[in-house]
């Protein structure tokens, strides 16, 4: 059977104080979980389904968004710094804030770099149902003001990574995550002063089907040893 599952995700508008932090609007549902870094999350309850003994297949995902990204700057915009990465992922298993701060840099389901200082968790692809990677700065061609003094700008895609796998789940819930690293914010009158983000949400064009017990038995064992081995 048909079914079409939605994540939804708030603006995010954050505003320098002048001295260095950011500052942003509580209401949105937004919390820190790094240094310039933020989250949005929510989850999906397929519960349901689990109880039905239903397995819920993916046959495509797709993002929308409300509106522009933008930036505000003081003084200069500086391309070498004033970069913003926003990440989307719906996992099947949860993302600690360790695992975040690692999918800002490498997506997770990929073999990442070896490194004892980072948590990149044991991810595989199975349980990244829909990934999506990108890298955005102002847009040099449309801004006001122009690089070398305050202005502003939409900002433009200059990477755009998809990593869905799209595979089928027996999985209680789906953990959706919107992360945003942004430059650091305008101090004593010069740097980024406004980043505001649109509100987004991931679309996943779903199924549910019911499967042979013993290949349901196998999905629902592999669900359970993927989320207890991140």
């Amino acid at each position: 059977m048909d079914r079409q599952l939605t994540a939804e995700f708030p603006p995010l508008y954050l505003k320098s104080d002048g001295a260095g932090s950011w500052t942003f609007d509580p209401v949105t549902d937004t919390r820190v979980f790094a240094t310039n870094g933020y989250v949005q999350e929510m989850k999906l309850d397929l519960s349901g389904y689990v109880q039905d003994s239903l397995t819920v297949g993916f046959r495509r995902s797709f993002e929308q968004e409300g509106g522009p990204d933008s930036m505000y700057w003081l003084k200069a915009y500086d391309p070498n710094t004033d970069v913003l990465i926003e990440t989307t992922i719906v996992s099947s298993v949860p993302l600690n804030d360790d695992q975040l701060i690692a999918a800002s840099m490498v997506s997770p389901g990929f073999i990442p770099p070896h490194s004892t200082l980072i948590n990149y968790g044991n991810f595989n692809r199975e349980h990244i149902i829909h990934g999506r990677y990108m890298i955005m700065y102002a847009n040099s061609t449309i801004g006001g003001g122009g690089f070398g003094s305050s202005g502003n700008a939409t900002l433009m895609k200059v990477t755009d990574n998809i990593f869905s796998s799209l595979e089928p789940t027996a999985a209680d819930c789906l953990y959706c995550y919107r992360i945003v690293g942004v430059p650091s914010a305008s101090n004593a009158g010069t740097g980024v002063d406004i980043v505001t983000l649109p509100p987004k949400r991931i679309i996943l064009d779903a199924f549910t089907v019911e499967e042979p017990e013993l290949e349901y038995m196998m999905r629902l064992k592999r669900s359970y040893e993927l989320a207890n081995q991140v």
